[in-house]
Order: C-alpha cells, then structure tokens, then sequence
C-alpha cells in the first residue's frame, strides 16, 4: 500500500473516532503550550536576573573598619588619593570601575512635608553599582558634576511623603535638603530604599563639607568570575596607600555587596532544571494518553486490519496508517498548541510589565516554537510506534474471528 492511501485511511479513521481523537489532541496541546510558556517564563527571568543582579553581585565596598594594631594610631580615613590608587592600579581585566561615596542622614523638605533620608553623594555610576533602575526623569550630567550643581534623585518613599506619591509633580519640583535648595531631576526605583542621590561634589560643597575623605569606595569587578581576584588586587593596593604589612592589622574591608549573589545564581540554575523536569512530565503525560488511545483504536479495529491484510495489505502498510494516525494527531496538537503558547506569551508580554516589572519579560522564540512543535511530532512518533507494531503483527485470520 502506497503512502496517500495509508494517509487516506488515517484520515478516515480519524473522523470515525473525533471525540476520542479530541481529547488526545488536548492532552497534547495542553503540554505544547506549557512548554513554550515555561521557556518563554524561564528565559524572561533569567534575562531580568541577569540585567538587574549581575552588576550587585560584582560590587566590592571598600569601608573603613578599626585598626587591628593594639595601641597602635587610629585607623586612616579613606581618602581621594585611595580612589585615585585604585583607578590608576588596578587591572581592568579585574576591576571595571571605581565610585567614591560620601553619605550622611538628611532632611529632605517639600513644603510642610519633610522626611529624613541617606542623601548620597558619588558620582552617575553609583546606580548600575548599586543595581538600582532611574524610575524617571535623567542622571545628572558631567557638567553638573563638574559645576557642583544642586541637583538630586530622591526614592519612592521621599516621592510619597512629600509629593503624594506623583512622579511628575517630584520632577522639575525643589526641594530643601538641609539649608539648601535642590531641584529634583529624576526618580529612583523600589530599590533605592532610603537612598537619594546628589553628586559628589555637590554633596561635600552643601551638606557634609569640602574635605577629600570618602564614607567608602565602591569598586566593580569585571565579572562574577573575577569578585575574588578583584577583591585581592584591592586590598594589595589599599595595603600600599595605608602602609599595612599585616593583614591582620588592616583598618579598611573589602567584601562583596552582596554575598549571596554566588546562591542566587545556583537557584537560578536549580529553577531551570526544575522546569525542564516538569515540561518533559507533561510532555510525557501527553504521550502516554496518544499511546493509550492508539490502543484503544487498534482493538477497535481489528476486524478492519484482518480484512486489510486478508486482502492483501502488507505489514509495512499498517504500520504506516497507524504511525501516520498518531503522528497527524500529535502534529495537529502540537500546532495548535504552539498557537496558543505564542498567545499566551505575547499576552503575557503585554502584562508583566504593568503588573510584576521584576520577573522580567517573556521571551519568544522561533527557537522554542520549532523545538516544541517538535517535540509534538516526537512524542506522536514515539507513542504511536507500539501501537502501530502491535497492529501490523496480527494475524488475518485471528484479526477476522475477532
């Protein structure tokens, strides 16, 4: 028997049965769509993770601690010339960037309003150093910091106690931090805390005075594989400006930001293999009732193979007819599946943004969308091929009594 009627007859046969057939293709489309949504979830994630977290989890802080030496003189103040060091001596294959910080609690005052923050004072990097996203509004300009221009970036809370939660209303607005006035040019996301930002040397001009010490000095790695190494290379270099021999004996720390950065991506890992297990469950339940149904067709329709064989129909025909049934049933499942994951993506898209901003956005794919449909005919392949040998091997004249 030629491939078009072995086609004609699964078509046939598959009219005979459209219930049943139904139902198998809903268990397939319900694992197609489950796939690409969990991909497009799992690589939108990973995608905001990446861009949100990594540069936190590649911040060192610098910080001034007290002197191990008993009796010895009180621990240096970290100082511009320690800022300086470190941007002419470190290796940029280890340390990408170096941030001064000075900071302080202040009031900040809008009217009547007023509420006390940590006002900041570094320079425009301190935000990707902190992983802290500009909500509206634009970081101040070079030339700001250069012209000492008092000019700030105040958090959410600051936007709700002294502007009633109105962005737009904050930007453009002044405000009085201490005894000075200051305009506000942007906000600063959910992340910021407590912390409002002004440039450095604003901030030591206006509010904590003109002396080169700094509260502490952020430093980024050029890369999570390089925070140990980098830390290494800061505290040589901070050991020469401050003369330490002995470790022991440091009055400064460097440590990472965040030290829980090297877990976090190991649960980023352990969430993608978890995903991977629950698609290929699905997928493997999408099989098992393709599988089952075959079954099912075949005792249905034993009399109808022992009257095909009897009449001629080799082994190789009915083997085909029901591999090509099941393969047809898991394709067309798989294509519409694919249609409603591509749906439920791109809506998913669209909400995501508005509603939970800090899982990232759905990733779609022509990639996904071929791998799943794929995946589809495989486990049609797959499921159909016991069924389809357990036809092709019965026998005319046991198939005729049955």
């Amino acid at each position: 028997m030629h491939f078009k009627e072995s086609f004609g007859i699964a078509i046939h046969c598959m009219r005979a049965g459209r219930l049943r057939t139904a139902l198998t293709m809903l268990g397939i489309v319900i694992s197609v769509t489950f796939v690409i949504v969990t991909a497009s979830l799992s690589n939108g994630l990973k995608s905001a993770y990446h861009g949100t977290y990594d540069n936190i989890f590649t911040s060192i802080v610098v910080m001034r601690v007290p002197s191990g030496t008993p009796g010895g003189n009180g621990p240096r103040s970290l100082s511009d010339s320690d800022v300086t060091a470190l941007e002419q001596r470190a290796d940029p294959a280890l340390i990408s960037d170096v941030i001064p910080v000075v900071n302080g609690m202040v009031a900040v005052r809008h009217g009547t309003a007023g509420y006390r923050v940590n006002v900041v004072g570094s320079s425009s990097s301190y935000l990707q150093y902190q992983g802290i996203p500009l909500a509206s509004g634009a970081l101040f300009t070079s030339e700001q910091y250069r012209e000492k221009a008092r000019v700030v970036l105040i958090p959410p809370i600051v936007v709700d106690a002294l502007f009633d939660g109105n962005e737009a209303a904050a930007l453009g607005s002044t405000v009085q931090i201490g005894r000075q006035s200051f305009e506000v040019v942007g906000t600063l996301g959910f992340e910021a805390g407590l912390n409002a930002l002004t440039p450095m040397t604003t901030a030591r001009a206006y509010l904590y005075g003109g002396m080169n010490n700094v509260s502490s000095i952020g430093v980024t790695a050029s890369h999570l594989s390089t925070v140990l190494p980098a830390i290494n290379q800061v505290n040589s270099i901070m050991d020469r400006q401050h003369y330490v021999k002995d470790a022991g004996q440091r009055d400064f720390a460097a440590a990472p930001v965040q030290v829980t950065g090297f877990r976090a991506a190991h649960l980023l890992t352990l969430l993608a293999w978890f995903i991977t297990a629950a698609t290929a469950i699905a997928l493997f339940i999408g099989a098992l009732g393709l599988a089952n149904i075959m079954l099912i067709t075949v005792t249905e329709r034993t009399c109808e193979i022992g009257v095909r064989r009897a009449i001629g129909a080799r082994r190789g025909a009915i083997l085909r007819q029901f591999l090509i049934e099941a393969t047809m049933i898991a394709g067309i499942g798989g294509l519409v599946g694919v249609g409603a994951g591509a749906a439920l993506t791109l809506a998913a898209r669209n909400m995501f943004p508005r509603f939970a901003p800090m899982y990232g956005t759905p990733e779609l794919s022509i990639d996904i969308l071929m791998l799943a449909f794929g995946l589809s005919l495989l486990v049609g392949l797959t499921a159909g091929a016991y069924p389809a040998f357990r036809a092709s091997r019965l026998h005319p004249w046991d198939a005729l009594r049955y």
